[in-house]
């Protein structure tokens, strides 16, 4: 017979969205169970690299979280955007407005050691290892107030379930909540390079019909490491099926030794690209949050950023509920966070599924469109500042 636990508020998924959310619930003094897949003390083994806004330091700063990793964040003081390989850059650079960064690039396996080290400190967080959520009881369907999640050894229970169980969340299936979804068609092979020259703590971001390809500046000896993320259509074929010295030479015709020759490529790893878009952010006692709620596009690196905002908005709005002696799974409460949350998820839904679009049109006439449109933009310096401090996270759009 399964054993039953019961708490007010689970986080299922301790992915980095969902650690940031279980301590930004703490730190408003919100009970929560973070519940985990892996195993206990499992290595990490992610290689990755995540791309931090200038707004999502500052939440991360609330936590605590960002002075365990901020010697180890690269900042992004430039970032050069251009169609294919082209002299006409448009540059952004957050000194004209008076900041020192656009944001920052952290090793994953560092971010999540640190979010971890804090959880286990942290008193208001029980975590559940180990738990396979094999299917959800919810409110709906078997008339009760509670969700109940089952395990193969036990079945834990909640008033409010926050799923942060990632792109190909089960929970926003289970929950019955309706979304946009479109395949891309394109893979995404991400990998480090080393290369000759200093990055001078610059971005870049490179435009092709085939696909956009971004380098991020990484922190490392005497600045000569980056992070690569090079988009693909799928036409062109599996690009792990090349050999080594294939991959390089492809790879090469698109970053124009930007910094120098490269003296390093790390294996890359590949992933299929889509877009989840959910209609509506709860149902059933369930609140779907980062990529469970919105899979974007990885064109403008926004994805964590998007998340963290989520759990910073989501742990104010039950805050404010306990506060206010309301229960945090009231109606009232979790429409006041979705449309606070509403216009920030559409903005930047529309933004990267339709720049995506844009680039990857073929045509000299479309070409030519989009020159005079990036000569433009650099012009405008309404336009600029604006668009640069929204992907810094730093301007506010909720209603």
């Amino acid at each position: 017979m399964k054993k039953n636990f019961h708490h007010n508020l689970i986080v299922l998924g301790a992915g980095l969205t969902g650690m940031v959310l279980a301590l930004r619930l703490a730190e408003e003094n919100i009970k929560v169970c973070l519940v985990e897949k892996r195993k206990s003390n499992t290595k990490n083994l992610d290689r990755r690299t995540t791309a931090v806004s200038k707004g999502s330091s500052i939440i991360l700063k609330k936590i605590g979280v960002w002075s365990e990793i901020e010697k180890n964040a690269q900042k992004i003081e430039r970032i050069l955007v251009s169609e294919g390989i082209s002299d006409q850059n448009l540059e952004f650079d957050p000194k004209s407005e008076n900041y020192d960064s656009m944001g920052y690039i952290i090793d994953n396996g560092i971010f999540k050691r640190a979010l971890e080290k804090l959880i286990k400190k942290n008193s208001n967080i029980l975590v559940e290892s180990n738990c396979d959520v094999e299917n959800l009881d919810l409110p709906s369907r078997i008339n009760r107030n509670r969700v109940i999640l089952k395990t193969k050894e036990k079945a834990l229970s909640c008033d409010l379930l926050l799923a942060a169980d990632g792109r190909f969340s089960k929970t926003r299936f289970h929950a019955e909540v309706k979304y946009f979804y479109h395949d891309y068609r394109q893979s995404a092979y991400v990998f480090n390079i080393r290369h000759e020259k200093s990055h001078q703590s610059t971005a870049l971001e490179r435009f092709f019909p085939t696909g956009p390809l971004a380098i991020l500046p990484m922190k490392s000896s005497k600045n000569k490491q980056s992070s690569v993320v090079w988009t693909v259509e799928n036409s062109h074929g599996d690009l792990l099926k090349l050999s080594p010295k294939q991959f390089l030479d492809k790879f090469n015709k698109r970053y124009d030794n930007f910094f120098g020759e490269i003296q390093h490529i790390s294996d890359p790893i590949k992933f299929n690209l889509n877009i989840f878009s959910c209609y509506e952010f709860h149902n059933n006692k369930i609140v779907l949050v980062g990529d469970a709620c919105q899979a974007i596009h990885p064109i403008a690196g926004q994805g964590f950023n998007l998340g963290v905002r989520d759990a910073d908005i989501l742990a104010k709005s039950l805050s404010e509920a306990k506060g206010l002696g309301l229960e945090i799974e009231n109606e009232l409460v979790l429409r006041n966070y979705s449309r606070k949350r509403v216009t920030d998820k559409f903005l930047l839904i529309q933004a990267t599924h339709n720049l995506n679009k844009l680039f990857s049109i073929n045509s000299r006439t479309i070409g030519f469109i989009r020159n005079v449109g990036l000569n433009l933009f650099n012009r405008s310096r309404f336009l600029k500042k604006h668009s640069m401090l929204y992907a810094m996270g730093v301007n506010n759009f909720e209603i």
